[in-house]
């Protein structure tokens, strides 16, 4: 039987999602001085951090190594 890979990254409903990456970064680029390297620093720690999670939880599965 078929087991899917449950997404490990978690939800908030607290905050817009952006419809692509480039939308996050114009948003990022929108600010200014300080708070534009916050808000960049965050998005690609956060983009880094999905990305491990994904792989981790892709590795993890016995039906990707068959």
């Amino acid at each position: 039987m078929y087991d899917i890979v449950s997404n490990p990254i978690p939800r908030s409903g607290f905050f817009a999602t952006p419809d692509s990456v480039e939308d996050l970064f114009a948003y990022v680029n929108s600010m200014s001085g300080p708070e534009r390297a916050v808000a960049m620093t965050v998005a690609m720690m956060a983009l880094n951090l999905s990305n491990k999670l994904v792989e981790d939880k892709i590795l993890s599965r016995e039906i990707f190594c068959q």
